[in-house]
Formats: structure tokens, sequence, C-alpha cells
């Protein structure tokens, strides 16, 4: 029911992180040029060979001179015969592409992309993980038509890939189809650790989903089920954070409930709320100050109120360094759990996408695994930061060494949900069985 939602946006191709030679070119010909050909050594973006895949993200140059050509070229597969065409090159996927960039007088200054009937054709001789030998051809539409022969002749020393933490019988190289963009692909290892972490956290989340949906709740929203397609880069040597995808819900692993309007619970909190609405009202008619600030925070904590009974967001995190809690009003708690860790509950948390203490609501944060607990209790009044230090095995890449649970909903109903969760789901992925 919950996985990860991910994203595989490109920006620009950035270096090759390991040095390639080129002996590629190519030729343009239409559209006032008369035929030249363009040396092409220098070479950015990346490519990769495995069993079953294949994938090659290019940029290639010329070093200098006056008349000077940029070739940018993907594929993704192991046909050894790929075409690009415009529908393609402006699928937002990104799996294929061509661009043709001159930079010259004249006739030879000018951008070339796919339209209409153009079409490239990749002819693939020679393709491992230390070589990329191919041919391409076709048209491409700059000042006008043009016509484009070129060669790929790629070769490097070492290969590319990286591996990550081990995960039981998998692949932890990293065959990054992103290459050029903010984010990396994941290993397989990954991916196969990712989908056992949501499982894990799905089983101990569902009793408590389970009882608040036939107690009158429903889910609001949930993150999606969608395996893991990308993970933020130089992340392969530390331990497996779940990605912050979803700041706006304080972590990437998150399910919101909210309770029906139509119930009496729901109605016992909405009057005051409207109540407050009608007073505020008033205040704004009489212009006087006094009333409208007093009325203002009327309808503030009735609506807080309301909130805090009649919805509930939960958010889990794995291997964290530690948290920092942001309260505008003193006055949190620090309790241990039955069966090992701590809670803390604050009743003024500022909100996951900031601002004031007018969107601050009541949160329990659960606490398992190797985390230190801040003081048992803190100042009655004025603003706190409550610090929560972690402490992680960097050699553990790929384990649940802790979790870190955020319950944003009233005291009373965070208590309820802390009973419903299956503590030895949570128990069994730290151990990871």
């Amino acid at each position: 029911m919950l996985a990860l939602l991910a994203g595989n946006a490109r920006p620009a191709f950035a270096v090759a992180s390991v040095p390639v030679a080129s002996e590629s070119q190519i030729t343009v010909t239409g559209a006032g040029i008369a035929g030249e050909t363009y040396p092409l050594p220098q070479i950015y973006g990346d490519w990769f060979v495995t069993a079953t895949d294949a994938t090659a993200h290019l940029t290639m140059r010329t070093a200098g001179g006056a008349h000077q050509a940029q070739v940018g070229i993907e594929w993704d597969g192991k046909a050894l015969t790929q075409t690009i065409n415009a529908a393609k090159n402006n699928d937002n996927g990104g799996r294929f592409s061509f661009s043709l960039n001159l930079t010259g007088p004249g006739a030879y200054g000018q951008s070339a992309q796919l339209r209409g009937s153009d079409l490239i054709t990749v002819t693939i001789t020679r393709m491992d993980n230390l070589t990329l030998e191919a041919t391409f051809s076709g048209s491409a539409t700059g000042a006008g038509p043009l016509r484009i022969t070129g060669v790929i002749r790629l070769r490097r020393q070492t290969t590319a890939e990286q591996p990550t933490g081990a995960f039981g019988n998998c692949d932890p190289h990293i065959y990054d189809k992103l290459a050029g963009a903010e984010w990396r692909s994941p290993s397989e290892c990954e991916v196969k650790f990712d989908a056992y972490v949501r499982k894990g956290l799905t089983a101990a989340l569902q009793p408590a989903i389970a009882n608040l949906t036939a107690h009158g709740w429903s889910v609001r929203s949930e993150v999606e089920s969608q395996s893991l397609t990308s993970i933020p880069r130089h992340t392969e040597n530390k331990p497996f954070q779940l990605a912050e995808q979803q700041m706006h819900q304080g972590g990437a692993f998150f399910v919101s409930l909210a309770l029906d309007k139509n119930s009496p619970i729901y109605r016992q909190y909405d009057q005051p709320v409207e109540a407050a609405m009608q007073k505020f009202g008033a205040a704004l008619k009489s212009m006087n100050v006094a009333q409208m600030n007093a009325a203002q925070d009327g309808l503030r904590d009735a609506t807080k109120a309301q909130e805090e009974h009649t919805t509930c967001t939960i958010t889990v995190a794995i291997n964290q360094g530690g948290a920092g809690i942001s309260s505008f009003k003193g006055g949190h708690t620090v309790t241990p759990l039955p069966n090992g860790g701590f809670a803390v509950s604050a009743p003024f948390v500022q909100s996951p996408g900031g601002g004031d203490v007018s969107a601050a609501q009541t949160v329990t944060y659960l606490f398992l695994g190797v985390f230190t607990p801040p003081p048992a209790a803190g100042p009655a009044t004025g603003s706190e930061t409550i610090q929560v230090k972690g402490s992680l095995n960097p050699a553990k890449l790929l384990a649940v060494q802790n979790i870190r649970i955020r319950i944003q909903t009233g005291t009373e109903l965070a208590q309820q949900v802390i009973k419903l969760i299956d503590g030895s789901a949570l128990q069994q992925l730290m151990a990871g069985k």
C-alpha cells in the first residue's frame, strides 16, 4: 500500500567520473552547410551494459576552433539498432534523445532538434562497459533540414560503476540511467532493501490504519505505491535513508487520515470553530482591535483543537542521525516505550513546511534504536528546540539501524495509535528479519 514516489528529472550533463578517450565525429550537411565534419574529442555523461540492460547518455563536443559542435544523444536497451524520433525526443522520460548545437559564423551557428519526420538511427557495433562503438545517421531540423552522419568511438580503462551496500542475493553496483541528473539510479540491492523496509513499515502501521478506518476515519493521502527509481547522489557509502521526497509531509513514507465530517466527534469540534468564526466576523465589524485580536486567538485555538481531534498524519523515517524539534511553546514530555525506545510529545511543533505558531500542531515522536533522549521535560513557557541525537554505524549500509515515527494528532489519539502499531514488525526490521 505504501511505497516510494520517485522522479527522474534530468538537468544538464555532468562530467564523467572516469576518464574516457573519444575518437568520435559528426558530419552535418544542409541549411547552408555544404558538408562539414566535426571531431568530438570531449565526452561527458556515461554508458553501461549488463546481462539484461544497456543505456547510453552522452554529450560530445569539439575541442575548439571557429566552427564548434556539441552533440547530445541518449538511448536505452540492448537492441543493436536504436531509433530516435521526434516523439521519443520529446518524451519527459528522457530515455531517447538527440540534439545538435553548432557555434560559428553564419549558417555554422544554429541548433537542431528532431521535428516532424526527423529520425536518427544508431547502429551499435560494440558496447561493453569499457568500449562503445557505433554509427548514427538520419535527419534533424535547424535553420533548415540537416543530414546527419556520425561515429561514436569511446574507450576507458576502468568502469564507472560504484557499489552500494549488499542485501542478500542482488547486484550492489550502480548502473546509472540518470547520468547528469540531480539524482542517480539505485542499485538492485537498494531497490530490494527499499521494498523490504516499506513492506515492514506497512505491516507495522496497518493495525492502526485498520482500526481508525473501522471507526469513521478515511485515508486522505498516502505515499504512492511505486518501486524505487531514483535516489540522491553520493549516498552509496552512507546508511540508507528513506529519500526525503515528500518534504511537505515530513518524510517519504506517510499516511494521512481524516475523520468523517458527519461523525459526532467531528461535529463536536466543528461547532466551536463555527462560533469562533462568527465572533471574529462580529469583531471585524466593530473595528475594535482588542476584540479582533481576542477573536482571532479564539478562532486559532478552536481550529487547532479541531485539527488535532479529526486528523492524523503518520510519517516514518529510518537511519536518522538525529532530530531537531522546534516548538513555539514549552512543555514537551519524554516517556519510555514498553518495548524499548522513547516518545517525545510537544504541543506547538512547527509545521514541516515552516510557518509560525498559527500552523503549529501537537506532535508525538517515537524513537526506536540508538537514540539519546532529550531532557525529560522542557520549559513551561517560551519556544524551545528539542534535540534528539542518533548514532549510526557507517559500515552498515543496507540495514535498519533506527526508526523515527512522527504522529501529528492530539496526544490522546496519538497514544491510541502507538498502542495499535505493531511493535514486533518494527523490531523485526531492525533485527534484519
